[in-house]
């Protein structure tokens, strides 16, 4: 195994904790995306005081499910304090997928006037100084995440990102295209031989989020580069045939470190 020698820039990612509560909104507005994705801007009083600072942010959307309301995890794509409906707005990107998940299946039929409640985010972990470039990896579920790293970074360090799953620079805007390498895994490349592709080192800071099994390989060949874990932040967003995957838990339940 390779190791990288000790870098002597240190690397900073501070905290920031949040009042947390639940929060009941209103739909103002749904927008469809590409990469089979809808954007529902939610609105309401209880939206004042919300605060997203960092790029893996989430919050606990409360949905109707076939056993009782369920909770699950997305990342705020945008808030705005003052919006188009001249008060606060939240987007909140959904990949829809059928009917039979809970959010999907809200997200497919979610209309102006619908309510729903939510809670978080907790606390933000904000983007690390000190690294001199990124490499940022996503499907459409983690293009939200993968968004707000781009504006987070915004070009420094020297950003690279690599979609796969489906994920199209369609999503991103021209100045979040401007600020990254954007490169989409080909039909004839697994997203691990294009990964195997980058150039990689102990000052490159390494971001993946979507289906677990595909960055399994991912996580394992970073590891064996022998990066250190202050420069890894891998998550499975979903796993095929797995409902509701929790993206706190091990992305490698074979190697949880």
């Amino acid at each position: 195994m390779h190791t990288f020698p000790l870098s002597s820039t240190p690397r900073l990612r501070d905290a920031v904790r949040h009042e947390l509560r639940r929060r009941r909104v209103t739909v103002l507005a749904r927008q469809e995306l590409p990469a089979s994705m809808v954007r529902i801007t939610l609105g309401g009083e209880d939206l004042q005081g919300f605060a997203s600072l960092g790029p893996e942010d989430h919050v606990k959307l409360f949905l109707p499910g076939p056993d009782g309301v369920v909770g699950r995890d997305y990342t705020p794509s945008e808030y705005r304090p003052l919006g188009a409906s001249s008060g606060p707005e939240l987007d909140v990107d959904f990949v829809v997928h059928g009917t039979e998940g809970p959010a999907s299946a809200w997200a497919s039929s979610a209309a102006e006037g619908d309510e729903l409640e939510f809670g978080g985010p907790r606390g933000s972990r904000l983007a690390p100084i000190g690294f001199r470039s990124a490499l940022l990896i996503a499907d459409p579920a983690g293009l939200p995440a993968l968004r707000r790293w781009i504006r987070a970074f915004g070009g420094d360090p020297i950003t690279r990102v690599v979609l796969f799953g489906g994920a199209t620079t369609d999503y991103l805007d021209e100045q979040e295209r401007a600020a990254a390498v954007v490169q989409v895994q080909g039909e004839q490349h697994d997203l691990l031989t294009t990964v195997q592709a980058q150039d990689v080192d102990q000052d490159t800071f390494v971001w993946s989020a979507g289906e677990a099994t595909a960055l399994i390989p991912v996580r394992r060949h970073l590891k064996a580069l022998g990066l250190p874990r202050e420069n890894l932040s891998l998550h499975g967003y979903w796993k095929r045939g797995e409902a509701g995957l929790d993206h706190h838990a091990p992305l490698d339940p074979s190697d949880p470190d």
